[in-house]
């Protein structure tokens, strides 16, 4: 009886080990489209003169409007229920690239208590 008790719990373990594994691959996925939007899309499609006669013949500016894949969407409806300094966490690990001091953090100790407690918070 002992055994299965045993067997059980490591079957548990490992259940959680993957939905973690799932949850980190899903959050990098998330945030590589994130940083790479952040950081444009390389090189303009039309010149700066073209554009800027297309807001003086129709006046006002062009809006552009991402929608990002569902997988994002997703990620991004999970993320919004958190608590602003875990957003803040994941934003620095998986936008920032781990670098938490851009996030405003104080310390190292204080960005992965964050970032840990997120990482629970979206598996819950």
């Amino acid at each position: 009886m002992m055994k299965i008790n045993v067997q059980q719990r490591q079957l548990q373990l490992q259940q959680v080990t993957l939905n973690m594994k799932a949850l980190r691959h899903g959050l990098t996925r998330w945030g590589n489209y994130w940083a790479h939007q952040e950081y444009g899309q390389g090189f303009a499609s039309r010149s700066q003169c073209d554009k800027l006669g297309e807001v003086i013949v129709y006046g006002g500016s062009a809006v552009v409007e991402i929608t990002p894949p569902l997988e994002v969407r997703q990620f991004d409806q999970m993320i919004e229920r958190l608590s602003p300094q875990c957003i803040r966490a994941i934003r620095a690990h998986y936008i920032c690239k781990g670098q938490w001091a851009l996030m405003e953090f104080d310390s190292k100790k204080f960005y992965v208590y964050w970032f840990r407690r997120a990482e629970i918070s979206l598996i819950n």
